[in-house]
């Protein structure tokens, strides 16, 4: 180990990382290098333009991932992976970002401030010499590294096309795990994230538990449980939240009064069940 690099060759380079197709020889870092050494490492890729619905899910997912002592990695972009390394930063939990450019250009560059916490408290690596600004091309090998990493990969939202799908399939080829938040049909946020279940490329996720199942990881400190018995009209209510729906459409879709519904959305909302967004619309997060 030299300086503020790491070559493959030396102890520190994580043996998953070694085994991708074409591993990195030599990665630039800042920050806390034990980080490598965990061995619960899980990736979380999206959409640089998340919606309310996409962002509450990171959050959740990324809470409970921290809960269970699990490594977050991503790609410091816009959207999703900025928002997985700020609830990790804010939570105490330990994330990695893997940055296309050189150590010393901070990309996006609204992103400095969370740049330095992690560098503070967590790990940025890049295969990329100081000097080297984020060209296009050097997102798709950055994405390599991000599911070479990791165990799995999680994708919150994606539309039809993007990185976050360039991640997933790397991770596929490196027979990695993949799982896919689901979201609504009509949504074009959505679109990646449900091919990739319509395909089997991707396992549905509903909860992070299932993510420890899969890896019999023994939970450490138990993901919290919340109080389950619903009344029948809060049943209905959860059942129809699959997306965030304003309360017109839940009024309509459950054929009852206004206010019966409020006082039982109320309920629920104090429960931490759902939550309201702006544009009076709700959301279930539980």
């Amino acid at each position: 180990m030299r300086d503020n690099f790491f070559t493959i060759d030396d102890d520190i380079y994580p043996e998953i990382l070694k085994n991708i197709y074409n591993p990195p020889k030599k990665i630039y870092y800042k920050g806390n290098l034990k980080l490598l050494k965990e061995k619960k490492k899980i990736a979380i890729v999206g959409t640089r333009n998340n919606s309310s619905y996409g962002a509450l899910c990171c959050e959740k997912i990324v809470k409970d991932l921290i809960a269970e002592d699990i490594v977050i990695i991503s790609g410091f972009a816009r959207g999703i992976d900025s928002i997985a390394h700020r609830i990790c930063i804010e939570n105490n939990g330990k994330t990695i970002a893997v940055v296309a450019s050189g150590l010393d250009i901070v990309y996006p560059s609204s992103n400095v401030n969370l740049w330095k916490k992690i560098e503070e408290n967590g790990l940025i690596l890049s295969e990329y010499e100081y000097g080297t600004k984020p060209f296009r091309a050097n997102f798709p090998q950055r994405n390599r590294i991000i599911a070479g990493l990791s165990e799995g990969v999680i994708v919150i939202e994606s539309k039809e096309k993007g990185g976050s799908l360039v991640t997933a399939n790397i991770a596929l080829d490196e027979g990695r795990d993949v799982y896919a938040v689901p979201g609504e049909i009509f949504s074009d946020l959505s679109r990646g994230c449900n091919n990739l279940i319509r395909d089997s490329k991707a396992k549905l996720l509903n909860s992070v538990e299932e993510i420890l199942k899969d890896y019999n990881w023994i939970m450490n400190k138990s993901i919290l449980k919340e109080d389950k018995n619903f009344s029948e009209i809060q049943s209905k209510i959860l059942n129809c939240l699959v997306y965030e729906k304003t309360l017109d459409r839940i009024v309509q879709e459950l054929n009852m009064s206004t206010s019966e519904l409020l006082y039982e959305i109320m309920e629920l909302e104090i429960k931490g069940h759902i939550k309201s967004l702006a544009g009076g619309k709700y959301i279930k997060i539980n």
